[in-house]
């Protein structure tokens, strides 16, 4: 039977009366350059069911890639270089046979646009060269969770403003502001990616690995599922009418409810607490009666515009459900830090 290079057995020996051992294997240490009098890090899952060995200094390989434009459309060459600055590599060149066309070199250019912190270095005939000037000493997570919800808002409150106020000019300005909130969480994604192949890291971006680096990467894509659907309510100012002055207040009111229980959701995200998460229910309860009350408006008072007012509650809701999701995490997190909130037996 062929040994499995993933797990190994080892027995574990016992020096003295008090320590147990056991050794790790050769190929590895070689590949880490670990030898005796060598440090290693041991980090326990949160369960403590397992143990995972970590070099005092990784050898982290991979952070170059080369992608070869030959077997790519424009758009999949983009979606290629973007997979790569996610996985975390650092330098990308694209390759080609023959000369780069002018929609391969653009579809470069725009994943530069999209990506923080990548920059064309070296451009020839037939190759591209990126480079990734991030590092995870730059960031922590939970600060750059907070700057991904605070523009998510920003884009919520702005196109709840131009339904209401019918106001087009906004429309575009919440459309050019998804960029942002994509460029964040393309750069999230690389992080925990970097994170999860070097676990010691953890200490320099704030965040354990384990189920809190796995929560973080859940709300940061419900907080994106929340943008998608403030674009969605803003596009619906450009197909109808604005709303009368009662109907606008009573948005306006649903609107104010989500923000305040996003916002206690983010903060029992990042600063764990079960009370922040009791804080986060009762704020969600409010926003359960602005839907009921808006909802019994529409039907009881049937304003106009009343199809795209009924489709901004159903977005709207939608979008408490994603921050519902993000409350869940919360609550884990929370239980987590307070291991005797709840007890096993």
């Amino acid at each position: 039977m062929t040994p499995d290079p993933i797990r190994m057995k080892r027995k574990v020996q016992q020096l003295g009366s008090s320590t147990l051992a056991v050794t790790v294997p050769v190929d590895w240490a070689r590949h880490h350059d670990i030898s005796k009098g060598d440090e290693v890090i041991v980090q326990r899952d949160e369960n403590g069911g397992s143990l995972l060995v970590v070099p005092e200094q990784p050898t982290i390989e991979d952070v170059e890639a080369t992608i070869d434009a030959d077997a790519l459309t424009a758009d999949a060459l983009e979606r290629a270089i973007i997979t790569q600055y996610v996985l975390g590599r650092q330098l990308i060149r694209v390759e080609a046979t023959a000369p780069l066309g002018l929609e391969h070199r653009n579809a470069i250019m725009s994943a530069e646009r999209r990506l923080m912190g990548l920059g064309i270095v070296e451009q020839a005939e037939t190759t591209v060269t990126v480079r990734c000037s991030v590092a995870p000493e730059d960031f922590d997570l939970p600060t750059l969770l907070g700057r991904l919800s605070r523009t998510e808002a920003v884009i919520r409150g702005d196109a709840l403003t131009a339904l209401i106020e019918g106001d087009t000019d906004l429309v575009e300005t919440v459309n050019s502001r998804q960029e942002q909130v994509e460029k964040l969480f393309y750069l999230f994604l690389r992080l925990v990616f970097t994170i999860y192949r070097n676990p010691r890291l953890n200490q320099v971006v704030g965040l354990e690995t384990g189920f809190p680096l796995i929560g973080y990467r859940s709300v940061a894509q419900d907080v994106v599922l929340m943008t998608d659907t403030a674009i969605d309510i803003a596009d619906l100012a450009t197909e109808s009418a604005t709303p009368d002055p009662t109907t606008a207040s009573k948005l306006t009111a649903l609107g104010e409810a989500l923000d305040d229980a996003a916002s206690a959701t983010r903060s029992a995200v990042t600063t764990p607490d079960y009370d922040a998460t009791e804080d986060a229910r009762d704020a969600f309860e409010l926003v359960d009666d602005r839907i009921a009350e808006l909802n019994a408006h529409l039907e009881a008072e049937r304003p106009e515009p009343l199809l795209a007012l009924q489709r901004a509650v159903v977005l709207l809701e939608r979008s408490a459900r994603h921050a519902r999701d993000s409350l869940s995490v919360a609550t884990h997190l929370a239980f987590r830090n307070d291991p005797s909130l709840v007890t096993g037996e």
